[in-house]
């Protein structure tokens, strides 16, 4: 396993509240009058943290009030930005589909009066400058439709590829990083907001918490993917489909499962050679597809299915069957080897133990005969 490396923070949210665990509003943190007696005083009205509180916490789970009036209003300027977005042609111009796109991300941008860009420049998509190497990319390839709570914190490189129905739930407390070349899988759930676990803070404080959530360059993310809050991906590691990711994934490394688990360290290439299909004409002339089951209802054709689906299974995990049968026989020959080695053994302690006990005897009955003589002088 590659040793975790990299710029991104280590502090998650979990070891924040082992360090402030008898405060819920983390403004309060530093202050000396915060005790195990004293909660009061960490729910009181304070100022907006400074620089060096904002450095000092940086990459911590932080408390808001969501559903104050100026919150609730970027939420719902984000959501009006996503309609209009996901009601965006894919095949609409370039342009178009960019000033949606920065309408969720930058919506404060300096503009035009007809609403575009102030800033000059041509928008190339992710998809265009793969076509078109000489081009770059300036905005990332979001296929709609894309759901942003607020997209304040929202940065997102522009060589990186967002599927379908993908789902973001940022928060203005925490920022959210998605690097270089990454590939986001259709239904993926990217969490940066929580709320209180127990019930008295929920009924209380009605306060959410922000975490950070950090996407390296180079990363796969696989369809269906769920991220949880405070989390941090590594360059290079890929998100098999389904995964729940609630702890940091190192570089390089391929990570699956609900909850997520580790599998190996990734090579730099590491792919099996593939047929490669240029054209669209060529891939008219291939034949590529999985023989169709057939069923006909009977005990023996389910007794078959379900062998040949356990075979499948056993393929995938270790090698053909002949693979298989091989290392049976050499695991029965180890048997055997052991089993005749330990007969030998015994055989062999046996004898020496006889060997042993005639030689112990004869002493025994030679000593009782000169006794015997002795005794008749």
């Amino acid at each position: 396993m590659i040793p975790y490396s990299g710029h991104i923070e280590e502090k998650t949210s979990l070891r924040w509240r082992q360090q402030f665990r008898y405060t819920s509003n983390p403004y309060a943190a530093s202050r000396s009058d915060i005790s195990p007696n004293n909660t009061d005083a960490a729910m009181s009205d304070q100022p907006f943290p400074t620089a060096a509180f904002k450095q000092q916490y940086h990459g911590i789970e932080i408390s808001f009030p969501a559903g104050q009036g100026d919150f609730r209003s970027v939420r719902n300027s984000c959501a009006a930005a996503c309609r209009a977005f996901n009601s965006t042609p894919e095949d609409a111009d370039v342009k178009v589909r960019g000033e949606k796109w920065l309408d969720i991300v930058k919506p404060n941008r300096p503009k035009k009066a007809d609403g575009t860009s102030a800033e000059e420049g041509t928008m190339v998509t992710h998809d265009q400058a793969i076509t078109n190497p000489t081009l770059k990319a300036t905005i990332p390839f979001v296929k709609p439709p894309l759901w942003v709570d607020y997209g304040t914190r929202l940065k997102v490189a522009s060589t990186t590829f967002i599927n379908r129905n993908c789902v973001i739930l940022d928060t203005p407390v925490a920022d959210l990083i998605i690097g270089e070349r990454c590939n986001i899988g259709t239904n993926c759930t990217i969490v940066c907001v929580g709320h209180p676990v127990s019930l008295e803070g929920r009924r209380t404080t009605k306060l959410s918490t922000g975490a950070p959530v950090t996407i390296g360059n180079d990363v796969w993310i696989g369809a269906n993917v769920t991220i949880l809050p405070g989390v941090s991906i590594g360059n290079g590691a890929v998100i098999g489909a389904g995964t729940v990711v609630n702890c940091n994934i190192p570089p390089m490394t391929l990570a699956v499962g609900s909850p997520v688990r580790l599998v190996k360290a990734l090579a730099l290439n590491e792919d099996k050679p593939a047929v490669l299909i240029k054209t669209l004409d060529e891939s008219k002339e291939l034949t590529n597809s999985l023989p169709m089951e057939h069923w006909d209802g009977t005990d023996a054709a389910f007794r078959a299915a379900q062998a040949a689906q356990l075979a499948q299974k056993s393929n995938r995990r270790g090698g053909s069957e002949h693979q298989r049968v091989e290392e049976q026989q050499r695991e029965r020959l180890r048997k055997s080897e052991i089993v005749v080695i330990a007969a030998v053994t015994t055989v062999v302690l046996a004898l020496l133990m006889l060997f042993s006990l005639f030689f112990f005897a004869g002493l025994y009955l030679g000593e009782s005969r000169g006794c015997l003589r002795s005794s008749d002088l």
